[in-house]
């Protein structure tokens, strides 16, 4: 063992001792010389100076020091060897030169994914597209004010802070099942449903439980890449079902339950991802039959059933199941600040059950105040009356904004006009690169996503938010996307 002299280092500079601390005096030396062991300013093989010359050194009671070699031994930093003194073991992290620097990655592996590496990138532009999100700027401000300011005043409200009680929690859940029942012709219990922070929370606790390493997955062709990206997390493999001009190729899939183990479809039944279609009825009854039939999951997505247009909308594949083959996904209060939406899982009450273990391990803490303004607005009819309010205005912009694309681009364009959602898609007749497109936008102050392309030897298609645009930034937004798709 090579051993380095104890002299060369100025114990009396290195360790700085407090006595007012609350922390015990030999635990600062102790803490003080890992430390100084760690950045290397004390060198493996250092020999240490005796417990005497040292407490002389430091001004301090010898056993002290004896304390502090003693706890330095026990974490492993010093070794004592009979008849020849303490050295510094070895050191578990030695920090170099650049103590102050952040380490740059870490010193140990761990998985990768690269099938959640979901688009994202900042922009600097005024204006932007979405794939469909609601206008902010119509939302309840003023009732979300005074609803939130009264909860807080409200003493007797104490009680429902209690963590077993779970009041608040039961008290919405009520609420949200009068509501699907009245709007989607759904006939659940509180004990079918399941509130969580958003729609893709939902979607990941589902996923989690239900699926294993090795499954397989029918999804519709094209879709969401966030809700692909989840499911694909799980290790489950992915089967696209063709799109046809009305709705889905249902003899692909039975011909694809035929040649392996279906576990699951998720579909969106109502508004699909990208093309905002909705599966006729003769297709609804069918997929229920032969899910039943290969015994396989509906995962049915219906996040935007609230956004229609018609006073007939299709109700969920959920409201016609008999057998407990369908969980449904959706949400409530997307229309008022993101803040107060949730998430929903509707479900067999012994799926609730074990998806709420698996939410308790995620999400113990929860937004009491949020959930009970919520609760108010189900209840009193304000969340049901907004609704209707903002789907007038929606439509409005959805006609707006079709009308203004036909008037640009005539029939270059093939526009799917929505009957429910907050986009249009749209195909293009004629030879244009979509990413030059883009690229030409953001020039002009117009941002748009990636996710929002749609571009293949077969396809040229972008779908395009129309819900967040009043008529005014319609006009402008769609002539700078006309300029750029011609140029």
């Amino acid at each position: 063992m090579r051993m380095s002299q104890s002299f060369k280092i100025p114990y009396n500079r290195l360790i700085h001792l407090d006595k007012a601390s609350a922390t015990p005096m030999y635990m600062q030396i102790a803490n003080q010389f890992s430390n100084a062991i760690q950045r290397n300013i004390i060198p493996v093989d250092t020999k240490l100076p005796g417990t005497r010359k040292l407490a002389t050194l430091l001004q301090v009671n010898r056993n002290t020091i004896i304390a502090a070699y003693d706890e330095l031994i026990t974490q492993g930093w010093l070794i004592s060897l009979p008849n020849k003194g303490t050295y510094v073991h070895q050191a578990k992290q030695v920090v170099h030169s650049n103590s102050n620097a952040f380490p740059l990655s870490t010193g140990y592996d761990f998985p990768r994914d690269n099938r959640l590496d979901l688009p994202s990138d900042q922009h600097q532009c005024r204006y932007y597209f979405t794939d469909g999100t609601p206008d902010i700027r119509l939302g309840l401000q003023e009732e979300l004010a005074s609803i939130f300011s009264a909860n807080l005043k409200r003493k007797q409200h104490s009680t429902y802070f209690d963590p077993y009680a779970k009041k608040a929690e039961l008290a919405l859940k009520k609420q949200v099942t009068n509501y699907f029942n009245l709007t989607r012709n759904i006939q659940a219990t509180p004990a079918n449903i399941l509130t969580t922070p958003s729609s893709t929370t939902a979607l990941y606790l589902c996923s989690k439980l239900l699926l294993n390493n090795g499954d397989h997955i029918a999804i519709s062709e094209y879709g969401y890449y966030g809700s692909h990206a989840i499911l694909q997390n799980t290790g489950a493999q992915l089967h696209p079902i063709p799109l046809q001009t009305e709705g889905l190729d249902l003899i692909a899939l039975e011909k694809l339950c035929q040649q392996m183990p279906i576990r699951l479809f998720y579909l969106k039944a109502n508004h699909h991802y990208p093309t905002t279609q909705s599966l006729p009825i003769q297709q609804r009854v069918k997929l229920l039959q032969l899910a039943q039939q290969y015994g396989f999951i509906l995962l049915e997505d219906d996040t935007h059933f609230d956004f229609h247009y018609n006073n007939n909308p299709p109700l969920p594949l959920l409201s016609s199941d008999a057998k407990g083959m369908v969980i449904y996904l959706s949400s409530i209060g997307t229309s008022i600040a993101s803040d107060f939406s949730l998430g929903v899982v509707v479900a067999p009450e012994n799926i609730i059950q074990e998806l709420e273990k698996h939410q308790a391990l995620l999400m113990e803490n929860k937004s009491y105040f949020t959930t009970h303004a919520l609760t108010e607005l189900i209840e009193e009819g304000v969340l049901f009356r907004h609704q209707v309010k903002v789907n007038k205005i929606y439509k409005e912009r959805r006609d707006y904004f079709c009308s203004v694309l036909r008037d640009l681009f005539g029939d270059s364009l093939q526009i799917s006009i929505p009957e429910g959602g907050l986009a249009v898609w749209i195909r293009f007749s004629f030879p244009v690169n979509l990413m030059r497109v883009r690229a030409l936008c953001m020039l002009n102050n117009l941002y748009i996503p990636t996710t929002l392309l749609y571009q293949s030897k077969k396809l040229t298609g972008i779908r395009l938010g129309f819900a967040h645009l009043t008529t005014d930034e319609i006009d402008l937004c769609l002539s700078i996307f006309h300029r750029a798709c011609v140029e």
